[in-house]
């Protein structure tokens, strides 16, 4: 059985393999804005790399985008 403490780890790693991005990045203060990549490790049913991404634990906003578009978010 696992904990709830490592759920949310697994869940904040895979969410940062498909945003590109650090796991401890949806945990900071302050919004993240990253550019969006195709990760052969990403869930399979991603179309990657995204146009814009809002990823949110409750702490901030982690943004995945493709950098055309890095002013507009």
């Amino acid at each position: 059985m696992f904990t709830n403490e490592e759920i949310l780890r697994v869940a904040l790693e895979q969410s940062a393999i498909d945003s590109n991005c650090k796991w401890d990045d949806f945990l900071k203060k302050d919004n993240v804005i990253v550019t969006s990549v195709a990760n052969p490790s990403a869930r399979r049913y991603l179309k990657l790399p995204h146009v814009c991404d809002l990823t949110t634990y409750g702490n901030n906003i982690v943004a995945t985008i493709s950098e055309e578009y890095r002013d507009i978010v």
